[in-house]
């Protein structure tokens, strides 16, 4: 296993929780799976209690047991269920980034302080956290736990106002740590999803036929999650065989990075290029 495969199966957790909310109690799993694998003593979350912090450590619990990882489940992603616990462990690990323009990679953490003033690079106390699933040119996007009570995307600038800084996981470290079993976890995996979305039913490969806004199906499945893969996301329904705007944006900002012709369709030389990223 890889940094990247790593990283990969953080953002994926985080996109298969999606829609869950306070409402209809559909956030509880998540809480369950937080309560199952804190570290000794921490806290025990309720279901009324703020929990975006205990969001993001759940992401790297579910992964870190679906992957076989040695290291302890709530060691992936640094856990708390508060935000400022888990800044003060990054600190201790040296892997806090304190500053507002950093470009953070997918799988990072980034925090937030609401009062903060525009002025500076902002020091406060965290009010809020989430998990960087995409990032293109200067615009970050984040998925979040309790975010108006459910699990929702963010968009937020590079250097925007609020960021309080970012937590880089040690994802190089844990995934030489891997279990034999190539990533599979001999126990049960938690029943808070899927670690990955289902492999495409068909491989992805420069023969496939030319794919474009309308088209659905396993092809463009397939395509959608070499660009998931790549950090490219498709819209909250990720990998869904369906050809949309969200997709057709990704393509596009796929293209533009690297110097493709901008069009929106995947042709011969975008899929390419996609596959010579995997190389």
């Amino acid at each position: 296993m890889t940094e990247i495969e790593l990283r990969t199966a953080v953002c994926a957790q985080a996109r298969s929780w999606l829609g869950r909310k306070e409402a209809d109690g559909s956030h509880r799993e998540i809480i369950d799976l937080y309560n199952k694998y804190r570290k000794p003593g921490d806290y025990c979350m309720t279901y009324a209690d703020p929990w975006c912090a205990a969001f993001s450590s759940a992401v790297g619990m579910a992964v870190s047991v679906a992957k076989g990882l040695s290291c302890k489940p709530c060691e992936l992603i640094p856990s708390s269920a508060a935000c400022d616990p888990k800044i003060a462990e990054y600190k201790r690990l040296g892997r806090w980034v304190e500053d507002d323009a950093y470009l953070p990679t997918p799988g990072d953490e980034i925090f937030y302080d609401w009062q903060d003033d525009g002025a500076g690079d902002n020091t406060g106390s965290s009010d809020h956290v989430g998990i960087v699933v995409d990032v293109s040119g200067n615009s970050i996007t984040v998925i979040e736990g309790n975010k108006s009570d459910m699990v929702a995307y963010r968009s937020i600038q590079r250097n925007g106002r609020y960021i309080r800084g970012y937590g880089v996981p040690d994802y190089a470290g844990a995934a030489t740590g891997a279990a034999a079993t190539g990533g599979q976890s001999t126990a049960a995996e938690p029943s808070a999803g899927s670690a990955e979305p289902a492999a495409p039913a068909v491989s992805f490969t420069v023969g496939l036929p030319q794919l474009k806004k309308g088209d659905k199906g396993n092809a463009v499945k397939a395509m959608q999650g070499e660009l998931i893969a790549l950090g490219y996301g498709c819209g909250p329904d990720g990998a869904d065989g369906d050809f949309g705007n969200n997709t057709r944006s990704a393509v596009m900002r796929f293209q533009s990075h690297h110097k493709l012709e901008v069009d929106g369709v995947c042709g011969k030389n975008t899929r390419t290029a996609l596959l010579g990223m995997k190389n």
